[in-house]
């Protein structure tokens, strides 16, 4: 078992452990995900992750989630070259400030009855890293669509070079 990473507040007593959890993050233009994986732990305050390669952490107040369910989703993550691990379904956790973020535990029912439970009860703390309000796992379309419209742009872009190259030459030899 991991050692939890933060000091607990007064009062603040850990609740539930996964030490083979996963968090799918964003990646910078948020139109694909990673899995970090790492260990989840809720306690009385807060849902607390902490990466096991980097260490990273994000850390977030019960008292901030609107909702805590399971949900049906299709997240594939690269093993290695030729195979692929497959989810199909996450913790979703979403936050009254429009946040959403999407956790891998082991026992993904168990860990929404004990967000739902533990929230009621939790005391208002402020977000210490505020969680991200689009997620990568709902704009899975979304990355054809970016990739798409860069590629159309380029080929505006040659259309237009190859004009220019062609028809300034044209054009100036009217002229003599």
């Amino acid at each position: 078992m991991s050692t939890f990473p933060l000091p607990l507040h007064e009062n603040e007593s850990l609740l539930q452990t996964d030490n083979n959890a996963a968090r799918v993050k964003n990646n910078v233009l948020a139109i694909a995900y990673n899995l970090i994986f790492g260990t989840l732990w809720l306690t009385n305050h807060r849902l607390v992750f902490q990466s096991s390669i980097l260490g990273s952490l994000v850390s977030y107040p019960l008292s901030r989630i609107r909702n805590a369910r399971r949900a049906d989703v299709s997240i594939s993550h690269r093993q290695s070259r030729y195979s692929f691990q497959n989810y199909d379904a996450a913790l979703y956790i979403e936050f009254d400030n429009g946040g959403k973020e999407y956790f891998i535990p082991q026992k993904i029912e168990d860990w929404a009855a004990a967000v739902s439970d533990a929230k009621a009860d939790a005391p208002q703390l402020p977000f210490t890293e505020a969680p991200p309000r689009r997620s990568a796992v709902e704009q899975s379309g979304r990355g054809i669509g970016v990739i798409a419209t860069i590629m159309a742009g380029i080929v505006i872009l040659f259309l237009c070079t190859a004009a220019a190259c062609i028809g300034g030459p044209f054009l100036l030899s009217l002229f003599d």
